[in-house]
């Protein structure tokens, strides 16, 4: 399934399938479609502990968490009503009475524990988002027990990940685990389509709308003109490419909100050339930044010489130790020099100690933006004597897993948790699971683990800004741009809000006017 073409072939299809098929419900209630690319709507399960498919889910409005992230990324009680902080490791959550999940079966505390035993079983990433020593249920209070202080718990606990579902109940093979969430699917194709009816038991209020079909469109002139032609009503996630379409559409509403995502070049450290932090530092100096920002994404952007967005507390890189605060390809061809490469067959391509310095980039096949900075790239790299060869797959995984690249140009949400320890944890640390470049600072791990244990907050913004100018220093990862999350819809729409999070798009609020 990983490797599940999403071509145009694929699009034909969905095009033939929204002016046709749909879900049969629209008969008898309302239905609401929507369109994203492979990147929003890509599940390649529906069970919550699959690689990510939870954040998916999530999306879908299928599953739901213990907890859930208000517009500023503070979190709120959800399926939890309540909590206690015992001590320093220990904490008691009240499970809300009368929460089920769609196959009807009660979420009490027990019900939780066995799902999070499961997650952990099945999903590595599970254990660095959260480090749990041990649960005990009583009722419906769950009792966690974390390995080490973590004042980040609550934030920890609205990962998808961590999402809830019926462990008691094997997960179908088409329609995965039960949730709690507003809609449950109906069919499911992975990497294409998802149809839903609402959950008429969900414990939040009867969903407004009786269906929602959700769609994967990679073609972006496919998808726009879908919401244009009014055979979806929503697009999630827009590119930055469709927003001058739709700016003075009068049948179109179009929102948008800073997120935490980011454009950003991610070394194999383990490979020839980029183990050089002068061939890094070159390439930085080569992207133009400012042009990607405000050209490719039409201002949706902020251009990035840090790791975090500035307008997190720890997103600055002032006073930080920067080779590249510029864009700068003549300094970047200076530095290569000195640094002892030269075209010594002249081939256009610089070389050192008889090897070329070519690289291998892979990037995603259906991020318009990911593809244009590639590009971008290819072309300034290409100028100063660096060759680079960029290859697309639908899904990152196994190259990235396998270290078949020398650079990735990636798109993640670096915080969506509000917290930086998520990505510190997840990426930065040595040995970490999204660590694909094999990126290893002591400093950084031992900062880690003392932000783990940090409780004050101005001292955790110092430990993250600590953190950040290692990061910046090493170059191991080179951040690019800071993008806003824009989605476009309907005015026959209504009861959508856009959270910055990412984490929610259908809710049991939206409506859609007959």
């Amino acid at each position: 399934m990983k490797k599940k073409a999403v071509g145009m072939i694929l699009c034909a299809a969905i095009m033939a399938s929204l002016a046709g098929s749909g879900v049969s419900a629209a008969e008898g209630g309302k239905h609401f479609t929507a369109g994203a690319t492979t990147g929003f709507f890509g599940a390649e399960s529906l069970d919550v502990a699959y690689n990510w498919d939870g954040w998916i889910m999530s999306i879908y409005a299928i599953s739901e968490n213990l907890f859930r992230l208000d517009a500023n990324y503070v979190p709120q009680p959800w399926i939890a009503e309540s909590y206690e902080n015992v001590d320093d490791l220990t904490w008691k959550f009240t499970i809300r009475d009368g929460v089920t999940f769609s196959d009807g079966n009660p979420v009490t505390a027990e019900a939780v524990k066995k799902c999070f035993e499961r997650t952990y079983a099945k999903n590595d990433r599970a254990g660095s988002t959260l480090a749990i020593s041990s649960m005990e249920a009583d009722g419906q209070v769950l009792t966690i027990v974390t390995e080490t202080p973590n004042p980040t718990i609550l934030n920890d606990l609205c990962d998808p990940l961590l999402g809830i579902y019926d462990a008691d109940k094997e997960a179908d093979p088409e329609l995965g685990v039960s949730c709690t969430g507003p809609f449950v699917a109906t069919s499911f194709s992975a990497m294409t389509e998802v149809q839903m009816e609402k959950n008429e038991n969900y414990w939040g209020g009867t969903p407004k709308v009786d269906t929602v079909d959700l769609k994967i469109i990679d073609d972006t002139e496919a998808l726009n003109m879908a919401l244009q032609n009014g055979e979806i009503d929503l697009i999630a996630q827009l590119p930055a490419s469709g927003t001058k379409i739709f700016e003075n559409n009068e049948n179109v509403t179009m929102d948008s909100a800073t997120s935490t995502r980011a454009n950003f070049l991610m070394y194999n450290l383990e490979h020839s050339g980029v183990d050089d932090v002068n061939v890094r530092n070159a390439i930085g100096m080569c992207v133009d930044r400012e042009s990607f920002a405000d050209v490719v994404y039409n201002g949706y952007a902020t251009a990035s010489y840090g790791i975090y967005p500035e307008t997190l507390p720890y997103g600055s890189t002032e006073g930080m130790e920067n080779a590249v605060t510029s864009y700068d390809p003549e300094g970047a061809a200076e530095l290569l020099k000195e640094a002892g490469y030269e075209d010594t067959d002249n081939d256009g391509i610089l070389d050192k100690d008889g090897e070329p310095l070519s690289l291998h980039a892979i990037t995603y096949s259906y991020n318009t933006e990911c593809l244009q900075l590639a590009d971008m790239m290819q072309a300034e790299l290409g100028a100063i004597g660096i060759d680079m060869q960029i290859e697309t797959f639908d899904v990152l995984d196994d190259p990235l897993a396998n270290g078949e690249f020398d650079v990735a140009l990636l798109n993640y949400a670096m915080a969506p948790t509000g917290s930086a320890q998520y990505m510190v944890s997840m990426m930065f640390e040595t040995g970490s699971s999204n660590n694909y470049g094999h990126y290893s600072n002591a400093t950084v791990d031992e900062l880690s683990e003392k932000l783990k244990a940090t409780f004050d907050e101005t001292e955790r913004t110092d430990i993250a800004k600590q953190i950040c100018a290692e990061l910046v220093k090493d170059r191991a990862f080179d951040f690019v741009a800071d993008q806003q999350l824009i989605c476009a819809y309907s005015k026959k729409v209504s009861g959508f809000e856009i959270n910055p999070t990412e984490y929610y798009l259908i809710t049991n609020n939206i409506d859609i006017e007959e």
